[in-house]
């Protein structure tokens, strides 16, 4: 009887994981905004804070990985998939260290420190993110020949894009996570 509760439990983890992954992918792919050259107006990555709130480390890592995998595939670069690999890291940085940050807010006994820790480890991971994907667009136009020099004159905006993706998640993931953890909890 344990394998069979287990295999279900599985079952239902991989089921969760792949609807974040479409969730990652619609929300980058086709509710985004790209401003040409280094700026992309997304809620991309609500599902990988949620998932690393809510899950395993490795299921936020692995929402990452695949959401940015199929959102590459399916909006390639002109220049082809080269530097693929490269574009995966950033999101799964970001997985693993708000997954460190909700390791560490689960061990809290107040909710409103609790809270305040979630917005500050949202805050952190959004600024992040951003920093990585700024050195990403740097490496990807040194390595395939690109100009990237007027980069740096967009980096208010960079910046100001990842507060306000952190502002919207920090009012949207603590009203998510209590209900949705009463749901995962009668699932698991």
């Amino acid at each position: 009887m344990k394998s069979s509760f287990s295999a279900r439990s599985n079952l239902y983890r991989m089921t969760l994981d792949a609807l974040f992954v479409a969730l990652y992918v619609v929300l980058s792919t086709f509710a985004s905004f790209k401003i040409p050259g280094a700026i992309q107006i997304s809620f991309s990555t609500l599902p990988i804070l949620l998932a690393a709130f809510l899950f395993r480390p490795v299921d936020a890592v692995g929402i990452a990985l695949l959401g940015t995998f199929v959102e590459q595939v399916i909006d390639p670069s002109p220049y082809g998939f080269v530097t693929l690999p490269m574009w995966l890291i950033p999101g799964t940085v970001m997985a693993i260290a708000t997954s460190v940050g909700a390791w560490k807010i689960r061990k809290c006994s107040s909710k409103k420190l609790a809270v305040v820790l979630t917005c500050v480890t949202i805050i952190c991971a959004e600024l992040l993110l951003t920093a990585l994907n700024t050195a990403a667009l740097y490496i990807d136009g040194a390595i395939l020949g690109y100009a990237v020099k007027a980069l740096h004159l967009l980096m208010p905006m960079r910046i100001l894009n990842a507060i306000v993706r952190a502002t919207v998640s920090c009012v949207l993931i603590p009203l998510l996570l209590p209900p949705l953890r009463k749901v995962l909890a009668k699932l698991f």
